[in-house]
């Protein structure tokens, strides 16, 4: 028996150390495992829909806590990753626009131990087409679009020579910091440079590269990822400031600035390039911070009036939206025909920025919804986008954040055998009518309608007319920052184009079927026509066996300056002086001429050309005159398209509300309205059709349009004609009844017989 007792204390013994052993180290094989783990045991949550009150120590970027006689500015990832987990946060949707595959990472495998804990190991998904950074410079024409994400028809900055610092200066105060802004992200794009090396940067990664080294980032210190962009209550973050902060080259001072935690003294801008930054007299002209007493507390922290559910005028600030109205001129006006002609002046369409309080605000924000309701995200940051065939593994039911998914349920996107099956009746969270959305019922309107169409082609965008008009962003004319604006600031914008979802989208997460999707009926986003915005690039570049490449904007602005001799604008002066047509295009070719032999010979090209409107313009045999050429890469000068989603107009302001005959008439806007390509040069170029956009044959669209034109006496002699067959089939049965019981009665003679 004590041999059995003792023989069983061992076998115990042993149980305990085995899983000890576990405990400690097997968790260490399962990094995933381990790190959500210790992610829920480092950074701790209230998981309670109160706001919960941030008294919070502040520390710089040395992790050094701030005082109120401090004079260095805080840094978000020291101060707010004490307690969120910034790593994770930092690769969200919004900060992750200048990043990863955006600056040439190669892609690690999912088994690579060496990307483990980096952002190779986390590829970014583009998804469907946004906006683009443009680069607009009056001076000198041009609207270039770039983008780091891989979306048809736009420029990547490094193929230009427009490098990250260059990037962050001039987009930076449009982003909630992040990006190239980071250190961890620069070391990430040119993994084997020291940036700390002037030489070995210009040696190993080229003249791009050495904007990247510490000559200037070590001045201008990191544009952090800011949390308080978004997350700040309305009224006490200073996004003007900001601004400001971030064009006087204070990058590192931004966030402090925008919080008015104190005044700033200094600006970056002002310290030459190539400064020496551990010089003592380059260190004294640095930004030096001066806190406010009274926003410290006596325990020294600071109260941060914040929010977790983000506010609308946070996401305003980025993302709004104004119309301009084309006015075209009065041509009646004009002197006779008889009068001199030297005299007279060819007028000009202009433009006039529609007054604010004719803007209805989106339907949705009009029943008291926030953006945040539907443009979610967790811990991770990536923002639904709600797009159709938007994807998240870790939450499903997102589908439903889309337009149809929230109105119609997910049974909208299976095809029908998948839909009898459909576990929606079961899954209550995939029905519709998600946060009391209403359930549209589209009577009568053919279901071939929901195949062509996606639902922002006859519900969202500004009310559109026979021409599309201007439009003006956050983004590309920065609104919210104080100024006076006309309307005919670059870069021309156009919209609403009502044009196919594949011409302006491109969804790396649904461009193939899964095995999953295709078991589970799920179809692919098909190509629909949506509402949209477009552009035409205008900009200076060379010819390079037989494709125009752009070269880069400011060192074009530096080589044609006093070519072009302009002060108040490139439109201003060249392509919209008060002269007549004739007069207006010498002017224009002059200054271009001048312009393109100052950049051939300043770049070393053999053939410098000037793009707009869709068009190449070159040096002609003839001194001061141009012509139009040909490029191979016709897609890099014709118009740039991205989809529109607000504001989503009432159900009674939608296109088709009235009848069919609203969008199937020779009138009907979503076919018939027309485009015409705009952009720095002088050039009256011909209107486009949105039927043309969409790959529809004008003849046939018409012969369309004059059958629904008839359509409804079309149904009456339907109906007509069909009653009236009913009524002789009925006469006749009705008649050979009555033959065939006459002929089986019996007569009198038979009866008498």
């Amino acid at each position: 028996m004590k041999q059995r007792f003792a023989f069983g204390k061992m076998i115990f013994r042993w149980y305990v150390c085995a899983y000890w052993v576990i405990a400690c180290f097997g968790l260490a094989a399962l990094p995933g495992e381990a790190e959500a783990a210790g992610g829920g045991r480092q950074f701790a949550h209230s998981d309670s829909d109160k706001r919960y009150l941030h008294y919070i120590d502040l520390y710089d970027a040395n992790n050094r806590k701030i005082t109120a006689d401090s004079t260095t500015p805080y840094s978000p990832v020291k101060t707010c990753g004490r307690c969120h987990d910034y790593e994770t946060i930092s690769h969200g949707w919004h900060f992750n626009a200048f990043r990863s595959h955006a600056l040439g990472l190669p892609q690690s495998e999912p088994n690579d131990d060496a990307a483990a804990d980096s952002e190779a190991a986390s590829p970014v998904h583009d998804g469907r087409q946004g906006e683009p950074w443009i680069w607009t410079d009056e001076r000198t024409g041009t609207q270039l679009p770039l983008s780091y994400r891989d979306w048809p028809d736009l420029f990547h900055p490094s193929e230009i020579g427009i490098d990250p610092f260059a990037m962050t200066r001039h987009f930076g105060a449009r982003t909630p910091g992040g990006s190239t802004g980071m250190e961890d992200a620069r070391s990430l794009a040119f993994p084997d440079v020291d940036l700390n090396d002037a030489e070995q940067a210009d040696a190993k990664a080229g003249e791009s590269a050495s904007r990247l080294q510490s000559s200037r980032w070590q001045l201008t210190g990191d544009l952090d990822v800011d949390c308080m962009v978004c997350h700040a209550v309305s009224g006490a973050y200073d996004f003007e400031l900001r601004r400001d902060t971030i064009e006087d080259e204070n990058f590192a001072w931004a966030p402090t600035a925008a919080l008015r935690l104190g005044d700033l003294d200094g600006s970056v801008a002002r310290i030459k390039e190539g400064s020496d930054p551990e010089d003592e007299r380059v260190q004294a002209k640095l930004p030096k911070v001066s806190y406010n007493p009274s926003r410290f507390n006596a325990d020294g922290k600071v109260f941060m009036d914040l929010v977790r559910k983000v506010e609308n005028n946070a996401c305003y600030q980025c993302h709004s939206q104004r119309t301009v109205s084309i006015n075209q001129p009065d041509l009646a006006s004009q002197p006779e025909s008889g009068d001199d002609p030297e005299s007279m002046e060819t007028p000009s369409e202009t433009m006039t920025m529609d007054s604010r309080w004719i803007h209805d605000q989106d339907v949705h924000i009009r029943a008291g919804m926030q953006c945040t309701d539907c443009h979610r995200n967790g811990i991770d940051h990536q923002i639904v986008r709600g797009f159709e065939g938007e994807t998240r593994s870790s939450w499903p039911a997102m589908t439903t954040l889309s337009c149809a998914g929230c109105h119609l349920g997910t049974d909208f996107y299976l095809d029908e055998d998948a839909a009898e099956a459909s576990v929606a009746l079961k899954e209550i969270a995939n029905r519709s009518g998600r946060l009391g959305s209403p359930l549209p019922r589209h009577e009568g309107l053919p279901p071939i309608h929901f195949e062509k169409l996606a639902c922002t082609a006859c519900h969202s965008g500004p009310i559109p007319s026979a021409t599309a008009g201007g439009i003006m962003t956050s983004l590309s004319h920065g609104l919210g920052s104080s100024g006076h604006r006309s309307g005919e600031e670059l870069p021309s914008i156009r919209g609403p184009l009502f044009v196919p979802l594949s011409d302006v989208s491109m969804s790396d997460e649904a461009e193939s079927a899964t095995d999953d999707d295709q078991a589970s009926g799920h179809e692919q986003p098909r190509s629909r026509t949506a509402v949209a915005r477009g552009m035409w690039p205008a900009f200076w570049g060379k010819m390079q066996e037989g494709e125009v490449v752009p070269l880069p904007p400011e060192e074009v602005y530096t080589a044609t300056r006093r070519a072009l001799r302009v002060r108040r604008g490139f439109m201003a002066e060249i392509t919209k002086p008060t002269l007549e047509d004739e007069k207006k295009k010498t002017l224009f070719d002059e200054k271009v001429y001048a312009g393109l032999t100052a950049i051939e010979k300043e770049f070393d090209v053999a053939q410098a050309v000037y793009v707009s409107t869709g068009k190449v313009f070159a040096k002609s045999d003839t001194e001061d005159q141009l012509k139009e050429i040909t490029v191979s890469n016709s897609d890099k000068i014709d118009m740039v398209r991205w989809p529109m989603a607000h504001n989503v107009r009432p159900a009674g302001w939608s296109l088709g509300a009235t009848g069919c005959l609203e969008c199937h008439s020779d009138d009907g806007v979503i076919f018939a309205s027309t485009v015409t390509p705009v952009g720095p040069a002088p050039v009256v170029a011909g209107p486009v059709t949105m039927a043309s956009l969409q790959g529809i044959d004008d003849l046939d669209r018409q012969v369309w349009s004059e059958l629904f034109a008839g359509r409804s006496t079309f149904k009456i002699l339907t109906t007509v004609s069909l009653l009236a067959l009913a009524i002789m089939i009925l006469v006749g049965i009705a008649t050979k009844t009555f033959s065939l019981v006459t002929r089986s009665a019996p007569t009198n003679n038979d009866r008498s017989r």
